[in-house]
């Protein structure tokens, strides 16, 4: 596979006939078009076609070098805008400059306006049939994260959860679905595996990312088993032009404890602007915290240092290869007497991480309707861990991951008498190895998973009111036996200028593999919980639908977009865990084995309303029922005692009722004021025995995370901001948690930090 990949490389290379001898430039500015014509900063500005492109400065201008003769159509787009087109000619100016003046209406609703990931093509999201929701740069300021899964909270349908005391197990949680059902790429490329989805999510900073784009619903028709709720699709940062800034960030946690992040990003771009390179960084240490003052920790002690580069090299007008590393140091531990070696104290959970993830990809036009890409990824993690209690020398273990992740994409543009279409056709190859050894559970995860699939897909654009996205996907996995086939229909109707259907139908699968919630072993009553996959095992497939309705109006002086989503997902042969008891060891067995089927449906609500740069609000709410066709043996009781085995019918950790919002005030040119919070309902959490007599099924209390800042600007040009904020200000926080060595450390929701404040400086140029 990798000799395709760089037979295909080197094919373009050789083929790449234009060059970088043209010297035409355009040259232009971006304004809002109102009275006062304000310069639009970070607009996008492309050239279709070919791979070059430029981003607005913070007076609005941009400049393209090396344009070849040619008529071209020019694509600008900027958040809360819509997107202008406009044609181009370029043999016959004067001169080698063509100066340009852009002036963009604002759009009723602030969204990323170019998608990627619904379609594995760059289109308007209003032209998409597949809903799509971004996380941009403006939210992750609104809502101070620093990570991944701090990030992924102020989403529609989505949920972040921590589920361990110790060491800080995290998973996102798409309508209501277990990590386990959710892809997460980066750009756009499945190198997350299942153990970097078991302390992953914090070690992505924020600092590296450009935006997030999140479709909710079945997406396995082009990304394969993993896409049953849903795809998060990190895009990482691309330079333009020459910058550098740096941050320090500080949390005090429960207003003792420090947390401080210090980040740093440069970007370097040639004066061809045919090369250019980013590098960013960060380092983040966390102060152990015990929420209850026994002794033993609520959130871990951790130490993240991240480091890593993009580079592209745009060979010709339509030739660019881009490539990308980065390095992962992660160390994470929690329990307690934690500067003690782990098996010198009462309970240690402790995971050491070394990951390095690296892609290249090649995109290269052909004229100006065809296009290819080709990548190959590659990601490596060794994980040395301690899970163990009560002294023990032999609850070290090791994992080692590798995977592997490389294919092929075709687009073409045509147009025949039913209309435009946009096809897309595709092969991935992926391999996913794990080895991972726990002497104490005596237990040996020795998996490895490979894939082949191939896509087809039509984007067919029948008039401009209706464009339907018809596709399908065929996967060959190693441990399942027959072909699998996963078919999507979608569907997007503009009944009126201001309200827009969208509705699609799509299917999935997940394969009989270990997860990422599989290689994390809980320590309850100060023995393990372990989960072992049944050898039986079938794969689970799934069937989702969803429909919603996009609809923008004006109330006063504020233009408002509201949305309104359902979505139903039904699993069948749905996977379970199943309380076994416990082993020769003590330690207590739950079986992944296959249940008779699962249904998640529900409605999601979602409100954004800005006016001009003075004001900017934007909320989720969502309400769902998440339910097993048949109870669940969740817990086996005891016989000696005469406890019976307990069952549930409910998707545990999965509330009936959660939302979000963020709110930006902007006071004066120099004053800002951000409020956010995110609401969490209650729901079912098991709760096993050790510090509890007995096992219980808990029903937890709401939770409402409100959290707000103000950000004063000190400078401009060079940039130089400090901020002032409070985390959780209600102090909604668990008030329930076990105490010493026979606590169930899993016995952990609600919010991950209590009353905490935050105090941040940053530096930009």
């Amino acid at each position: 596979m990798k000799r395709v990949v760089g037979l295909l490389l080197f094919l373009m290379l050789i083929t790449a006939v234009e060059s970088f001898s043209h010297n035409k430039t355009i040259k232009g500015r971006v304004h809002v078009k109102n009275g006062n014509e304000e310069p639009i900063v970070g607009a996008r500005v492309k050239l279709q076609g070919t791979v070059l492109g430029a981003v607005t400065n913070s007076k609005g201008e941009f400049i393209i070098k090396a344009v070849p003769d040619g008529n071209f159509v020019i694509i600008v787009n900027s958040i809360g805008m819509n997107t202008i087109r406009k044609d181009i000619e370029l043999k016959h100016i004067d001169g080698d400059e063509y100066i340009m003046d852009i002036h963009m209406e604002e759009n009723p609703v602030k969204v990323s306006n170019i998608v990627v990931t619904a379609t594995k093509s760059e289109k308007v999201y209003d032209d998409i049939p597949i809903k799509v929701s971004t996380i941009t740069e403006a939210d992750i300021n609104i809502s101070s994260s620093n990570n991944l899964r701090e990030s992924l909270q102020f989403q529609p349908g989505v949920r972040t959860e921590v589920n361990c005391q110790n060491c800080g197990f995290s998973q996102v949680r798409i309508n209501g679905l277990d990590g386990k059902y959710s892809q997460i790429l980066i750009d756009g490329r499945a190198i997350f595996s299942s153990l970097n989805g078991v302390y992953g999510l914090d070690q992505i900073p924020t600092n590296m990312i450009d935006r997030v784009e999140v479709i909710r619903g079945g997406a396995s028709s082009l990304y394969g088993g993993n896409a049953i709720a849903g795809v998060i699709n990190v895009i990482t940062k691309t330079p333009y032009y020459n910058s550098y800034d740096v941050s320090w960030n500080n949390f005090m946690i429960d207003n003792k404890f420090p947390e401080n992040i210090l980040t740093l990003n440069g970007n370097l771009v040639s004066e061809e602007q045919n090369v250019g390179i980013s590098i960013f960084g960060m380092k983040n240490d966390r102060h152990q915290f015990d929420a209850n003052s026994d002794g033993y920790t609520e959130i871990g002690k951790m130490n993240i240092l991240t480091f890593g580069s993009k580079l592209f090299y745009k060979v010709s007008p339509k030739l660019k290869i881009t490539t990308e590393i980065n390095n992962i140091n992660h160390k994470i531990r929690g329990g307690n007497k934690i500067n003690l070696q782990p098996h010198q104290s009462d309970i240690t959970e402790m995971a050491e991480h070394r990951t390095l993830m690296g892609q290249i990809s090649a995109e290269q036009y052909v004229g100006i309707f065809n296009k290819f890409t080709c990548y190959f990824s590659l990601q490596n993690t060794d994980r040395n861990s301690y899970y163990g209690s009560n002294k023990d020398i032999n609850a070290y273990g090791k994992t080692d991951n590798r995977t592997i992740s490389t294919g092929i994409n075709y687009s073409h543009i045509y147009v025949d008498f039913i209309g435009d279409h946009n096809l897309i056709a595709g092969y991935e190859f992926s391999s996913d190895e794990v080895n991972d050894i726990a002497v104490k559970y005596n237990r040996v995860i020795e998996q490895k998973t490979i894939s082949n699939g191939f896509y087809l897909q039509d984007d067919w654009m029948l008039n401009e009111k209706m464009n339907f996205l018809i596709g399908t996907r065929i996967d060959n996995h190693n441990l399942i036996d027959n072909l699998v086939v996963n078919p999507r229909f979608s569907f997007l109707f503009k009944l009126l200028s201001n309200l827009s259907l969208r509705g699609t139908y799509s299917t999935g699968y997940r394969a009989p593999q270990a997860f990422d919630e599989d290689l994390h072993k809980t320590q309850v009553g100060g023995q393990g919980i372990v989960i072992f996959v049944d050898k039986k095992l079938r794969p689970e497939y799934s069937k989702s639908f969803s429909f919603s309705a996009d609809y923008s109006t004006n109330l006063f002086l504020f233009p408002i977009g509201l949305s309104l989503e359902y979505f139903n997902t039904k699993l069948e042969d749905a996977f379970s865990l199943t309380d076994k008891g416990s082993d020769n060891n003590g330690n207590r067995i739950l079986l992944r084995e296959n249940s008779e089927s699962a249904r998640v449906n529900g409605l999601t609500l979602e409100i954004q309303s800005n006016y001009k740069d003075n004001f900017y609000l934007k909320l989720g709410f969502t309400a769902q029922k998440s339910v097993f066709a048949n109870e669940i043996g969740w817990s086996s009781g005891d016989d000696l005692m005469g406890i019976a085995p307990q069952f549930s019918e409910n998707i545990f950790r999965t509330p009936d009722k959660y939302g979000y919002f963020l709110l930006n005030l902007q006071a004066t040119e120099n004053l800002n004021f951000d409020i956010s919070g995110y609401y969490t309902g209650p729901m079912y959490v098991p709760h096993y025995s050790g510090y509890i007599s007995t096992d219980e099924l808990k029903v937890t209390k709401s939770f409402f995370d409100l959290n707000v800042k103000v950000t004063f600007t000190l400078m401009q040009n060079p940039n130089i901001k400090i901020s002032f904020g409070v985390q959780n200000i209600l102090n909604s926080y668990q008030d329930d948690f076990d105490k010493g060595i026979n606590r169930d450390a899993g016995y952990i929701y609600g919010p991950f930090r209590p009353f905490s404040t935050n105090f941040k400086v940053s530096f930009y140029y």
